[in-house]
């Protein structure tokens, strides 16, 4: 683009001295007007930011129209000519041929707060407002910024009207970084290469300089492309060799080393099926330490759809990937420990390669939506670096776009990254007093019993003995229960004060549960009743039994509701049924406000037996194989196994992980074993279920593992 020159010519002295006297003169004659002036005139008023300074926008009563120089003329209008005038009024636009809006320009430096005042207090206006100056949402000089697509995704632009983020170090625990891109050099912390034991993590394959254009290129400095942390330092740490790939102990080593560094958020696009205790004991190193780890969920959909570690270790960020559309992308490994959805397919970034060095290239894979992830974080923590780890994961979720089922799933985990959304829960001033406490208190009579929290707030339980305390704000509350015949032992919890911060308690007497077990006369009320059994099905367990396969899934129930002892140690109302025992988890929104046992494995630990002493299989053509367990799975159970599941994506037929939330993985091979009847049955055991060859009699049944278990 060519830029315009202006010469200036030198000044005779005559010139000089004209323009001398011409400012003399100006000066004189701007005393008179201050002496002369009916209202004084004071430096431009701070209160009207964002605005023009020198004019206003001014609606007027019909009757009275101005001049382009800003005179008015009509009824009363020489009261108007004598406010106008003094403030140095010099022109008027109107905003259209029949509008009573104008928009009128004053000499410069005069008090529009005042005059503002004035006006408004004129019979003949109707309002006065500064001209506010609008501006698009900030966006960046980066030529290839417009190609980068997945930033508008997930509101990046509009985020950075708010920060561009500032020195919160993201460690990149990946293959190296190019230490001469020009889009990433000048931001990067020293940095050390666990693979050849030297300060020099230079990148040899590409990825780890990708992951981090993604989280924090430098941005709005007219070269390549925009990260999301403008301000972000990066730490680059090497853990994989130049084939993408690195062994647990060197990634445990870089990690404990990148919090030791100062690092405040770790971005890992690496993973894989093993669940390691190297592994685990360094991201707890690091979550101990407020450290935030975020993790690739995996792109392995098309491989069994195994959980990935590190991101399904607890209180790792795991983030799958979102396509353009904001569905999920078909490799992105999904599953219960998915946390949040960023854009994985097409993703623009820094890249090197061998034979072109520093460049810029599209790849697609949950490596690209971590980092997406990472940088948000770094947002957040530029604006409330108050957060804790777990109220900062929080504002990340709360933030998302809810594009499944309502609230959290096993493909979207909460939604997709919405980083505006996100920045303007955290400057809610009452973000972090939005906890809350809830619970049953069971046993006869629950509503005669007085719920007490620490703070000196009670509540009553209703008739089924539920109670629950809003708007609470981060602290640990004592809670205990009072009333007749109740002597319950007080309970503690810990919130973080976001929304998402529930704590569930529940209260029993402590009595016998066989009561729940006994049959029951059919209610009056209407409940739903199974004479074959004696038992009603009501409530979350009866909507959620209905709608995830009935009889044939779950059989009769054989309880009624009670309070139980789960395997977190919480007690939680529960219901047994003849194949499955239901567990109630009202934090959830449904249908993941109900949660089923790990029946196979606990019936197998009861019959004094362990599934990981059994043979291993190997993998076979026309099966199923699943590393983490080490077994096939074939026909005649495969079929089953694929054509039902829990339905939570809302679409025709059964995806692999609603099949895996229905039923686990598998945890034998097929067996034949003795059933109590004495007949000899193929079965083959997962972690929810029996699988059970029934031949041309029944095909494929699944066991009645809750009978088992109540027996």
């Amino acid at each position: 683009m060519l830029t315009q020159s202006t010469s200036i010519r030198s000044a005779t002295p005559s010139a000089y001295a004209i323009i001398a006297a011409m400012r003399l003169l100006c000066a004189l004659l701007i005393l008179a007007m201050l002496l002369a002036s009916p209202v004084p005139l004071r430096a431009a008023s701070t209160g009207l930011l964002d605005a023009n300074a020198d004019e206003l926008v001014v609606r007027l009563s019909p009757d009275v129209v101005l001049s382009t120089n800003a005179y008015a003329s009509g009824p009363h209008a020489a009261d108007l000519n004598a406010l106008l005038g003094p403030f140095g009024a010099s022109a008027a636009h109107r905003l259209g041929a029949t509008s009573a809006t104008y928009r009128i320009r004053f000499r410069a430096g005069v008090d529009l707060a005042l005059l503002v005042q004035q006006l408004d207090a004129n019979p003949m206006v109707v309002y006065a407002e500064a001209n506010h100056v609008r501006a698009v949402m900030r966006t960046t000089n980066d030529p290839l910024f417009p190609r980068q697509s997945a930033l508008a995704n997930i509101s990046a632009p509009e985020a950075w009207e708010i920060t561009t983020g500032g020195a919160v170090p993201i460690a990149i625990l990946d293959t190296g970084i190019s230490p001469t891109h020009l889009d990433l050099k000048s931001k990067l912390l020293p940095g050390y290469d666990f693979l050849n034991r030297d300060n020099d993590p230079r990148d040899d394959d590409g990825h780890g300089t990708y992951t981090a254009g993604v989280a924090a290129a430098i941005s709005n400095n007219t070269l390549g492309v925009a990260g999301v942390c403008w301000g972000c330092p990066i730490i680059p740490v090497k853990v994989l060799n130049r084939r993408g790939q690195g062994d647990d102990a060197t990634i445990a080593e870089g990690l404990r080393w990148a919090v030791d560094q100062g690092a405040r958020i770790i971005s890992m696009s690496l993973g894989g099926p093993e669940d390691t205790r190297v592994l685990r004991e360094a991201i707890d190193y690091a979550i101990n330490r407020g450290v935030l780890v975020v993790a690739a969920s995996g792109n392995g959909q098309a491989d069994g759809n195994l959980p990935s570690f590190p991101a399904a270790y607890a209180h790792v960020l795991a983030v799958s990937a979102t396509r353009a559309d904001d569905t999920i992308a078909g490799f992105s490994t999904t599953g219960a420990f998915v946390d949040i959805s960023a854009p994985g397919a097409g993703v623009l970034s820094t890249l090197w390669n061998v034979v072109e060095g520093d460049t810029y290239g599209i790849a697609s894979g949950t490596s690209a939506a971590c980092p997406f992830v990472a940088g948000a974080a770094g947002l957040l923590w530029s604006i409330r670096p108050d957060l804790t780890l777990d109220q900062l994961s929080d504002l990340l979720a709360m933030g998302a776009d809810d594009e499944g089922p309502p609230g959290k799933d096993p493909e979207y985990g909460y939604g997709r990254l919405n980083i505006r959304r996100s920045l303007d829960i955290a400057r809610d001033p009452n973000v972090l007093n939005r906890a809350r406490i809830e619970g049953i208190v069971g046993g006869q009579s629950p509503n005669e019993a007085i719920v007490s929290l620490s703070n000196g707030q009670t509540a009553r339980p209703d008739g089924n003995g539920f109670f629950r305390f809003d708007n609470l704000p981060a602290g640990t509350y004592g809670i205990s229960v009072s009333g007749p015949n109740l002597n319950l032992p007080p309970r503690q919890v810990v919130l973080n004060g976001t929304a998402l911060s529930v704590a569930s308690v529940n209260f029993t007497n402590g009595v016998s549960t066989a009561w729940a077990f006994a049959p029951v006369a059919p209610p009056a009320d209407g409940t739903r009743y199974f004479e074959q059994t004696g038992h009603t099905l009501k409530g979350a367990f009866g909507q959620y039994w209905q709608a995830q396969g009935g009889l044939a899934i779950f059989g009769y129930p054989i309880s009624e509701e009670f309070i139980e002892r789960s395997a977190d140690g919480r007690e939680r109302t529960v219901q047994y049924f003849q194949r499955h025992r239901l567990e109630l988890h009202p934090e959830n929104q449904p249908p993941y406000n109900v949660q089923l046992t790990r029946l196979g494995d606990v019936i197998l630990q009861q019959q004094g037996r362990s599934w990981f002493d059994f043979p291993k299989g190997e993998p076979q053509a026309g099966c199923l194989f699943f590393e983490e367990t080490g077994h096939r799975l074939c026909e005649p159970f495969l079929s089953y196994w694929r054509s039902h599941g829990l339905e939570f994506d809302g679409r025709k037929g059964t995806s692999t992980a609603e099949s895996l939330a229905l039923f686990g993985q598998p945890i034998s091979e097929p067996l034949v074993e003795t059933r109590p009847d004495g007949r000899l049955l193929l079965v083959q055991w997962f972690e929810r279920a029996r699988f059970e060859d029934h031949g041309t009699e029944g095909g494929v049944l699944l066991g009645l593992l809750g009978n088992e278990l109540t027996r």
